[in-house]
Order: structure tokens, then C-alpha cells, then sequence
């Protein structure tokens, strides 16, 4: 299977998309300019997070929604985030920003860490319960902490560290959280970036410098390849009304101006499965 152009070139560093039902348009970040990019129809609105990072987005259950940005979560009551407002610190320390997150499918907000430079252990998955002010750290060593994800269970979470080309899986308990870390992927073209699970508990990886998003059986076996037309994708999530589009952001980093001109644009395909009801925020 083969994606298919959806946008023009929208973005730099373009990551972490996730389909907003109640407004049935997708949105994504550009990482790098600090900005939320929201797709409706063939528009595209950039709005800024008020960091120089814009990590990750997740609508909140009661309306509005949950960024991550370099340092810190804001939240919003209004799904424009024109309100919205820092309130919990994730890592104070200046040489460690926040990257990719998500939400579990009790409600909590999740998001990994990583040393500016890559080095070694240095990043962390942390959570934050609804209602709480407080990030926990549950997951440290890592190098990039990158996309995660949810079996249609909810008994198995899945963590890719791109620093080590790894995908995790851990045994998932919602109140005691992950445990009995195993390796479920290795290998591969490029390194594993984003991911997300389709209702079958498929679990789809972006394989950033790979040309391709893979689809892995529960057992960890490629089953499934989606060719991208640029070298670089960087997540995907499953959207659209029937949840049975496979969007796929990419990225330009690493790239000269005049190489790969559809990098940084937004992709699709319909693989033939669907995917899980996007996870918000109960907070």
C-alpha cells in the first residue's frame, strides 16, 4: 500500500496527529514552531502554544484540550486554545524537553521526555492523572521517548524509544501502571517514531528514515507496509468518520530546502482496518 498527498508542504517538523471527533478535523503539531496545526477540509490554521516546543495535543473530555510544550502542560477550556494557560511543570531541567504524549483509555495524560543532543537514558515517560497537578515519572532510562499507545484491552501499552530502535511492551494496570517491560519490535528500516492501535490491536509505527509506516500483529510481526512517498514519517493516527483513514505526519528535519519537496506535508491511505476512538483527557 501507498499513501496519498493530503496537504501541501504545512509543516517542519510535523508530529503527533490525533483525530478530534468532536470536530471531526485532525490535528497535529509543528514541533519546532511552537504551534498547533488544525486540517478542516482544506484548511489549515496554525495557532501558537506560547513555547518555542509544541510536543503534543489531546482533547480534553469536557471540551478544550491538553498541550505539551517544552517544559510544561497547558491546558484549555476552549478547543481554539485561545485560553490557554501553563499549569504543571514536567522536567525544570533546561537541557530536557517534552516529545510525544498521549492519553490512556482511563483519561490520564502521557508524555515522554529527551535530553537536548540524545544522550543516553535521559528521557522519561511521565503521567498525570485527571485532576492532579503533580507528573509522575513511571518509565525512566530512556533515550527518546516517542510514540505509545493502548491495546483495545487496555491490558498491554506499547513505547517506542527511537534512541534505542525499540518498541516496548508492557504489561498495563491502571492504577498500579506499566509493568513486565519486554522488547515487541526491533529492527526494521529507519527507527520507530510515532505509532498508534487499530481496533484489531494492530500496532502501526512511523519509521522515521525508513520511507514507511509497518503494521504489527500482537506478537510483534510486520504485517502490513505503507510506502511514503518521503523518507522521514513521523506518527500517525487513524481518523475520518468511519475511523478508517491512516494519517501520517512527516518532517523536514535533516533535509536541504530543495530535497524531498512533500516532506513536511500530511499523508493518507485506507489500509482496511479501523482504528481505536481517539483518548482524551478527563482532567
Amino acid at each position: 500500500m501507498r499513501a496519498e498527498r493530503v496537504t501541501g508542504r504545512v509543516s517542519f517538523h510535523g508530529e503527533g496527529p490525533v483525530w478530534w471527533e468532536r470536530r471531526r478535523y485532525l490535528r497535529f503539531v509543528d514541533m519546532f514552531a511552537g504551534e498547533v496545526l488544525t486540517l478542516d477540509g482544506d484548511t489549515v490554521v496554525r495557532t501558537p502554544v506560547g513555547s518555542r516546543v509544541a510536543a503534543a495535543i489531546r482533547p480534553r473530555l469536557g471540551g478544550g484540550a491538553i498541550v505539551a510544550r517544552e517544559h510544561d502542560l497547558a491546558i484549555s477550556n476552549l478547543d481554539d486554545l485561545s485560553d490557554l494557560a501553563g499549569f504543571a511543570t514536567v522536567d525544570a531541567d533546561p537541557g530536557v524537553r517534552c516529545n510525544d504524549g498521549g492519553c490512556d483509555p482511563d483519561g490520564g495524560f502521557w508524555i515522554g521526555t529527551l535530553g537536548y543532543g540524545f544522550p543516553a537514558g535521559a528521557g522519561t515517560l511521565y503521567s498525570l492523572d485527571a485532576g492532579s497537578l503533580r507528573v509522575r515519572p513511571q518509565v525512566a532510562g530512556l533515550t527518546i521517548s516517542n510514540g505509545l499507545g493502548w491495546s483495545p484491552d487496555a491490558a498491554t501499552m506499547y513505547l517506542n524509544d527511537s534512541g534505542t530502535s525499540t518498541t516496548w511492551a508492557f504489561d498495563y494496570d491502571p492504577l498500579e501502571g506499566p509493568s513486565g517491560r519486554r522488547e515487541f519490535a526491533t529492527g526494521g528500516p529507519g527507527v520507530p517514531d510515532g505509532l498508534c492501535v487499530d481496533a484489531d490491536g494492530g500496532v502501526w509505527v512511523a519509521r522515521y528514515a525508513g520511507h514507511v509506516v509497518q503494521r504489527h500483529d500482537p506478537d510483534g510481526t510486520v504485517s502490513a507496509v505503507i510506502e511514503v512517498p518521503c523518507s522521514r514519517p513521523t506518527a500517525c493516527c487513524f481518523g475520518g468518520d468511519d475511523l478508517g483513514t491512516l494519517f501520517i505526519t512527516t518532517t523536514r528535519e535533516g533535509l536541504a530546502e530543495d530535497a524531498e519537496p512533500e516532506a513536511g506535508s500530511v499523508f493518507a491511505v485506507r489500509p482496511g482496518v479501523t482504528g481505536l476512538p481517539t483518548a482524551g483527557f478527563a482532567g
